[in-house]
């Protein structure tokens, strides 16, 4: 029997819920489905070539959050809407999440719409994310800024290493 719209609804909130704390790769993986091949996504909504930003398999959904992770601090991740998609398994949700490099610390705000499709088990199978704000705001496309270019003074070279072993 397919799931429920509560359940639906609610396994979605879960989910961010657990994103929004910032819980490992461990604990975020295990919303994913193991009986059927996983996808993610995670691409600017007019990019032409979304699939060039997906990924596939739960090794490398684990790495996806693993590479957010390690170079990003997130906070203020804010569930603004959720629905389930009438007759499908399907649930979107509306959020946004700041993001802060690690190394600069500069940050910023990106808004999206995520689809997460489940399976009978209430387990994603696919998770589409769509970066609806401002062009360069989605952290798969994020470039921190060049230091020198905003004059800032170069890091010493005794700094570069320290900053090399802790990340």
């Amino acid at each position: 029997m397919p799931p429920s719209h509560q359940q639906l609804l609610f396994a979605a909130e879960i989910l961010f819920l657990d994103i929004a704390s910032d819980a490992s790769s461990n604990i975020l993986v295990r919303h994913f489905s193991s009986t059927e091949e996983v996808v993610l996504q995670h691409a600017p909504a007019l990019c032409p070539h979304p699939h060039t930003s997906r990924v596939i398999g739960m090794n490398a959904v684990r790495s996806y959050f693993d590479l957010l992770a390690t170079h990003w601090l997130r906070s203020e991740t804010k569930l603004h809407s959720r629905r389930v998609v009438e007759g499908t398994s399907k649930v979107t949700v509306t959020a946004s999440v700041k993001w802060t490099w690690r190394l600069s610390g500069r940050s910023w705000r990106e808004d999206f719409l995520c689809t997460l499709e489940y399976d009978d088990n209430l387990k994603v199978v696919q998770m589409i994310i769509e970066t609806n704000s401002p062009q360069g705001t989605c952290v798969m496309r994020a470039i921190d800024a060049d230091p020198l270019a905003s004059g800032e003074l170069p890091m010493s070279p005794a700094r570069r290493i320290r900053l090399r072993i802790i990340y």
